[in-house]
């Protein structure tokens, strides 16, 4: 229908094909064809002047992007997502989208140029997603840009960021990596979500204080994963107070193993409102001889770490096993002076 359907104008277009590669002369054929009739309507969608573009491909490590896809002045939202790490996709050779807002990119090569070439011939961006890139690039300068988030890219340096009206940030990284990630000018930052399943190499190994001291103007933060905790350790004995931080998600981990952390986490933290905490029981963690004995639940029980947030109104615990979820409202109870105030709620997921 879209090749018989003329130029008239079409909203969105959106094409999600997971095609088998096969190694015999008939499935090559097969993947050829494939190639022809997603290559045949991408051209079509794009005479149609869409504002919105859709590619999740598997199987496509032929496929070149054409060039007018880089080139569509209806364009205000587009996403080229590949699932093949065999494939590098086709860097585009020249970028001029004038009218485009929102981009997302999965398994793309990013160097100096072309960053630097998405981001001035595309004026108007102000979302950004990259998945599963390589990052080799060094520097992301923007002044429009207000969302980026980073997912599972990798690099071998430093990547050094000034966007300084960039409101939300996004960092995943479930697996290991060399890429660092450095936050030079981001004074508008409000929203922050951090997940790393792996501490070491993660994307600000080494600039860790840093990090944080770029997060003072947040008011949503989320962190979460094992590799978050390690980082934890490291930083918050020593990280700014987070006097405009009113809602904090923490954990995925099992929070018991290290009371202490969220108590020094929460010292920092005097005008939160909501803390979100999500208790994931360690079935790797073995519990050492003096933990086993209950020293460690006295001694935070005798509110020897306090801390005080005084406009704490509502406390959400989640737990995956509910071993220590209700010893742990205990403890926050006895270290917030105004407990009686604070709703607690408790959810399975």
């Amino acid at each position: 229908m879209l090749l018989f359907r003329g130029a008239s104008k079409l909203d969105t277009f959106r094409l999600r094909w997971h095609a088998c590669e096969k190694v015999s002369t008939h499935g090559q054929e097969n993947c050829q064809i494939h190639v022809s009739n997603a290559s045949a309507w991408i051209f079509s969608a794009l005479r149609c002047k869409p504002l919105t573009i859709s590619l999740d491909l598997y199987g496509f490590a032929n496929l070149e992007l054409p060039h007018a896809l880089f080139t569509c002045s209806s364009l205000e939202h587009l996403e080229l997502q590949f699932f093949d790490s065999r494939r590098a996709a086709t860097e585009p050779t020249y970028v001029n989208l004038p009218n485009l807002k929102k981009l997302k990119l999965r398994c793309f090569k990013l160097s100096d140029p072309v960053m630097e070439m998405i981001l001035s011939g595309c004026p108007l961006l102000e979302e950004l997603s990259l998945d599963s890139c390589s990052l080799n690039f060094s520097c992301m300068k923007s002044d429009l840009l207000r969302c980026l988030a980073i997912i599972n890219c990798r690099g071998s340096g430093l990547v050094e960021f000034f966007l300084p009206n960039l409101v939300s940030l996004s960092l995943k990284n479930e697996y290991p990596g060399k890429t660092k990630l450095s936050l030079k000018n981001t004074p508008s930052l409000v929203k922050v979500s951090v997940f790393y399943h792996h501490f070491v190499e993660c994307y600000f190994s080494g600039a860790e204080f840093e990090f944080f001291n770029c997060l003072t103007t947040v008011t949503d933060l989320e962190l979460y994963g094992s590799g978050v905790k390690e980082l934890l350790e490291k930083t918050v004995p020593n990280c700014p107070i987070f006097s405009n931080l009113k809602q904090l998600t923490f954990g995925q981990w099992s929070i018991n193993e290290k009371l202490d952390l969220l108590c020094q986490m929460l010292q920092h933290t005097p005008n939160l409102e909501k803390l979100t905490i999500v208790h994931k029981k360690d079935i790797t963690y073995v519990p050492k001889k003096h933990e086993r004995s209950g020293e460690v639940k006295e001694k935070c029980a005798t509110g020897q770490i306090p801390f005080r947030c005084e406009h704490l109104k509502v406390i959400d615990i989640r737990y995956s096993d509910p071993s220590g979820a209700h010893e742990l409202v205990g403890i926050l109870l006895q270290n917030i002076s105004q407990g009686e105030r604070v709703r607690i709620d408790l959810s399975r997921f």
